[in-house]
């Protein structure tokens, strides 16, 4: 009897994942350009049915808005007033010391020096979290059954320009999880996140079976994702060889 197989992902997982498999990756690209995506979820599928599966859907579970930290610095600059921007942009201590240090005609140029500089920061990471809609546009268009999940958001230090950790994403698969479980008799979970577990376990309550797939490195080793308690949580895991990875995300 065929099996019917969703594959949930973990967006920023998998991302990490391929970073941390394939170094020469260029990280600013987001993802590979010429992967084949269809093909690798639909080998997925046969592989954790015993070639017995019908990959029903994908859900690629990505953020759905960026928060920008410090907050109100968009505001504060529009209102033109110096003083809510100043105490905003002084919680950095780093930033507050040199003020302290400057005349007070320093101060208002080192200020607006400051938050110019944040504000086209921001602008560009706009920009590229544009281009990361754009490239899950253009996967669902050219592959089949592969959907794009939105929900949460992820924290970007202007201070710094760093990404910080997802929010809600991770909510929103485990709730999918278990709310399509009437779509399904295998969920396949790319993903290496402990946080999964209770999700896992409601599934199997219902009588599915739970496969998460994790990926092995050119050494041979697992890759090491904090998956040890999900692989124990789930009925079993799919091991995914580098090579074949590699051929599937199309990387030289």
């Amino acid at each position: 009897m065929e099996k019917r197989v969703c594959i949930f992902v973990d967006g920023e997982n998998l991302r990490h994942s391929i970073v941390d498999l394939f170094p020469s990756f260029n990280q600013h690209d987001y993802l590979p350009k010429s992967a084949n995506w269809a093909e690798f979820f639909d080998w997925v599928a046969e592989k954790v049915s015993d070639s017995r599966g019908e990959r029903v859907r994908t859900y690629w579970y990505v953020v759905q808005n960026i928060d920008f930290a410090p907050y109100g610095l968009t505001s504060a600059r529009k209102d033109k007033d110096l003083d809510h921007l100043t105490k905003i942009i002084c919680k950095d201590k780093g930033i507050k010391e040199k003020w302290s240090l400057k005349k007070p005609d320093e101060q208002k140029k080192y200020i607006t020096y400051i938050a110019d500089d944040m504000e086209k920061n921001k602008d560009k990471m706009q920009k590229r979290f544009g281009g990361w809609v754009d490239i899950q546009g253009g996967i669902e268009n050219d592959h089949k059954s592969i959907e794009f999940r939105r929900a949460g958001s992820i924290r970007y230090n202007l201070y710094n320009q760093t990404l910080g950790s997802e929010k809600s994403v991770d909510v929103k698969l485990a709730t999918d999880l278990i709310k399509l479980k009437d779509i399904y008799d295998i969920a396949v979970i790319v993903s290496g996140d402990q946080d999964y577990v209770p999700a896992v376990d409601a599934i199997k309550d219902f009588g599915k079976h739970v496969v998460n797939v994790s990926f092995v490195k050119e050494d041979g080793y697992m890759l090491p994702v904090g998956a040890r308690r999900l692989n124990q949580s789930t009925d079993w895991c799919l091991e995914v060889k580098h090579s074949d990875l590699k051929t599937f995300l199309n990387l030289p």
